[in-house]
């Protein structure tokens, strides 16, 4: 496909093949966005809701050329892109893909775990390939990080996980993020919990939208999960306001 400026993606001999959402009220704060679903992931975690994508399991993909070719027909239609997962900077395509995509004069939102903190650095420096919005998604304190890694990336127990170290020097690297920047985090039985915040405020800037979820069982990676019970709003509430007392901007979602 031929594209504005003649950018466009290294040629493959397998293509990359996506999950895809036209539009989305949803994903990108105050805009409507397509959203491209990439498969694969550096994490386990149980609760996990998108277990075909961790797993490349997932049947109903479309090829990323076909969806930057739908994209293109529709750049009127929306005002920006989710890049999202999985974990999209496993992707080695990501810098040119982001690039193609503001070539269309779209902005362009980044989904990530934080704990490849190299390749955000290598986007961030480039203004042609810089998300104009990033999300970091902050699970768990360190000490239960290392429970969510592949078997890969773990080690001794006692240790700083290597992902939670990623995570803290990709935090320090957005928090002078010029862009758009949000840490989001699961409120998940088990990992994060009062203690979580109390260890990771100091870590989330303090003019950063620091978002609590509840964890929603359903298709999740481990179908053990799918039986536990979310926590009820009260606590999520408890754990906002220890947030805002502890200086961060603790919000709801």
């Amino acid at each position: 496909m031929e594209m504005m400026n003649n950018v466009s993606l290294p040629s493959s001999s397998e293509p990359i093949r996506v999950g895809f959402r036209k539009t989305s009220l949803l994903d990108y704060p105050a805009r409507l966005a397509s959203v491209i679903f990439f498969t694969g992931c550096n994490f386990r975690c149980p609760w996990c809701h998108n277990r075909e994508l961790v797993l490349g399991e997932a049947d109903d993909l479309l090829a990323l050329d076909e969806c930057l070719s739908i994209i293109e027909k529709r750049k009127h239609l929306v005002q920006g892109v989710v890049l999202t997962g999985g974990e999209p900077l496993l992707q080695g395509i990501i810098s040119e893909l982001i690039a193609q995509i503001h070539e269309l004069g779209l902005l362009v939102k980044l989904d990530t775990n934080g704990s490849l903190p190299e390749k955000l650095a290598t986007l961030i420096e480039d203004p042609r390939t810089r998300p104009d919005y990033v999300a970091l998604d902050l699970k768990t304190d360190a000490r239960r990080y290392n429970d969510l890694a592949l078997a890969s990336a773990q080690i001794k127990a006692g240790q700083m996980s290597l992902c939670f170290a990623g995570v803290i020097q990709s935090l320090e690297l957005l928090a002078g993020f010029r862009e758009q920047f949000e840490v989001r985090s699961v409120v998940v039985p088990d990992y994060f919990d009062e203690e979580a915040v109390e260890t990771l405020a100091a870590l989330v800037p303090e003019e950063t939208p620091w978002y609590f979820t509840a964890f929603a069982p359903g298709n999740c990676l481990d179908s053990r999960w799918n039986d536990i019970l979310p926590p009820d709003t009260d606590y999520i509430d408890a754990l906002v306001h220890l947030a805002e007392k502890l200086g961060r901007k603790g919000l709801r979602r």
